[in-house]
């Protein structure tokens, strides 16, 4: 029988105990304990969890790497610059192969294929 926790999600919905697959960055943390609403499906890790996650990213130094880049233009072409610190973190060098492509209307996801 699943456990109905007594306090409530920010939607107004109860709160069971369920497990999820925690990933963060691309490091796979595996199945955690974590707490579902019923009403709008929100997941809640607890502060250990995340405590966890945020050590590790920590330690791989990839705490903060994200960044807001802007579009540009070279000659018919869309251009994205890649910031140094991310192209260092993903070992991305002049003429590296990335293959693009559209997760959703609003989301790019690029993956580096190699020199």
């Amino acid at each position: 029988m699943e456990e109905i926790l007594p306090y409530e999600c920010r939607c107004g919905g109860k709160l069971k105990k369920s497990e999820t697959n925690v990933e963060f960055f691309g490091i796979d943390f595996g199945i955690k304990s974590c707490e579902v609403c019923t009403r709008c499906g929100e997941e809640y890790i607890d502060q250990e969890v995340m405590k966890e996650v945020e050590d590790e990213i920590k330690r791989r130094k990839i705490f903060g790497l994200e960044r807001n880049v802007q579009v540009t233009k070279s000659g018919n072409s869309l251009v994205i610059r890649i910031p140094p610190e991310i192209s260092k973190f993903l070992h991305i060098k002049y003429k590296t192969f990335l293959r693009l492509f559209p997760t959703d209307k609003k989301r790019i996801e690029i993956e580096v294929l190699g020199t």
